[in-house]
């Protein structure tokens, strides 16, 4: 299983998506890409800052095409994922590389679930070792 990551997202949600992007998630089988919980508390937060209108109104459309096509397969931040979020944390803070609560979140739950993560922000999950991380915008293959 590949996890998108929120950046994933939303490029999805864009008018003109990345062509790689989107050539890399039709190649996926459906069932092998889905989204966690901290990506839908983003967007929902993200979308609900926007002003009222009609950009707000278009994107909520399209997120929630996005839910429903993801809504049976979306990964949950469990008893595993908090365990495994506390030991990404940790590492950070022990190696002076913090990071944030909603990113080591969907690292947590990778590891819980032994997903692989999709994300652009490569870089920002360097420091957790076994993670597979996959950058759609410059990955040809899956």
């Amino acid at each position: 299983m590949i996890i998108a990551d929120t950046n994933i997202v939303s490029e999805f949600m864009r008018d003109s998506p990345a062509p790689r992007v989107l050539a890399w998630a039709q190649a996926l089988e459906v069932s092998r890409l889905t989204i966690s919980v901290v990506t839908v508390e983003e967007i929902d937060r993200g979308l609900g800052r926007l002003p009222k209108g009609r950009r707000r109104k278009d994107l909520e459309r399209r997120w929630a095409r996005l839910l429903s096509a993801f809504a049976d397969t979306i990964a949950t931040y469990d008893l595993p994922a908090a365990r495994a979020t506390a030991r990404i944390l940790l590492h950070g803070m022990d190696h002076a590389r913090p990071m944030s609560l909603a990113d080591a979140q969907i690292a947590g739950i990778c590891l819980a679930q032994a997903a692989d993560l999709a994300t652009r922000n490569v870089k920002d999950f360097a420091q957790v070792s076994d993670l597979t991380v996959i950058n759609p915008f410059e990955n040809d293959l899956a």
